[in-house]
């Protein structure tokens, strides 16, 4: 019992006593407590946000703390996460290093969520809708016209050669003619997100039917399994673990897509929050645009991981 207990003591002190712990500490005193020099030449904003937002980030620590083998991980992850927010903290609002205008501090960026919130909530789920119908479309034709096209030779080697081609050039660079040419911006930024991922995921796909171990479907072949069964049970399956793999990549691919379709013609979206920020010279708008387009990746990901997770237990 008490081997128990002085282990549960070690732990929490572990938890506690930490570095990146001492620098949530030291910023929070240094915010709060510290008086700046930028006050003297430009408004301040209220620094609460901005304190709310690193205890979210302390909060977040914590409760990876809890993994024991990724403790080291998590430590070094938000160490280098408060060393940024302290050097951005001292050289902007307390030392006024630089030009307040081009780089704005931490509490004026964190406010912009409090001032800004209907506009950047609209935004957000406007940007969703537009990414998920091209993103998933993109990703069911991938996945289902690569299979196909892989499982027959005659149209491996003939199709691939054509779909590695125009994979080479980016949506993005034909992305602005297609706004133009499409009926509405919506249609056009769905189907510059749909060419922005779909090479890529076809291509793979080709690739990885390829790769199947011929054992396998030897096998298949003598118990005579059906054409259908043999793509949607066996290859499908096998290929499946790989798909989700990518998905980090092929979604990030798509959200700068997005972005960057919102950047030359929407009225509404998190791309557009951004051009519209920087046409205006309004820096600490766009640092918060930023700011929360990186965020939103990262949940992304985290949803993808524990996707990964839930779904697939197995690899090849």
């Amino acid at each position: 019992m008490s081997d128990g207990r002085e282990e549960l003591s070690l732990d929490v002190r572990q938890r506690i006593v930490n570095i990146p712990t001492l620098m949530f500490v030291a910023l929070l005193v240094l915010v709060s407590a510290v008086p700046g020099s930028m006050a003297a030449r430009t408004k301040m904003s209220s620094p609460v946000p901005f304190i709310a937002a690193v205890i979210m980030v302390e909060l977040v620590f914590q409760f990876h703390l809890r993994d024991k083998k990724k403790r080291r991980t998590a430590k070094d992850i938000c160490g280098i996460v408060f060393s940024f927010l302290i050097a951005w903290e001292i050289i902007t609002t307390k030392l006024d290093l630089f030009p307040f205008i081009f780089v704005p501090a931490p509490e004026n960026v964190f406010a912009v969520y409090v001032l800004d919130w209907h506009l950047i909530v609209t935004g957000f789920f406007r940007s969703m809708f537009l990414l998920f119908t091209g993103f998933s479309g993109s990703l069911f034709l991938g996945v289902a016209l690569g299979i196909a096209v892989g499982w027959i030779p005659r149209l491996r080697e003939s199709i691939f050669p054509i779909a590695k081609t125009i994979s080479t050039v980016p949506a993005m660079i034909y992305g602005p003619y297609i706004v133009v040419i499409m009926p509405t911006f919506t249609s056009a930024s769905i189907f510059v997100i749909f060419c922005g991922t779909f090479w890529s995921l076809f291509m793979n796909m080709i690739n990885r039917v390829g790769t199947v171990d011929k054992r396998i479907i030897n096998t298949a072949k003598v118990l005579n399994v059906k054409t259908r069964t043999m793509l949607f049970n066996i290859i499908l399956p096998y290929t499946l673990p790989r798909i989700i793999n990518d998905l980090t990549v092929s979604l990030s691919i798509s959200i700068m897509t997005l972005t960057v379709a919102e950047m030359i013609g929407a009225d509404r979206g998190m791309g557009f929050y951004v051009k519209r920020s920087l046409d205006y010279a309004n820096y600490t708008q766009a640092f918060a645009g930023i700011f929360f387009i990186a965020l939103v990746i990262t949940f992304l990901n985290v949803l993808i991981a524990l996707l990964r997770a839930r779904l697939i237990k197995w690899s090849y």
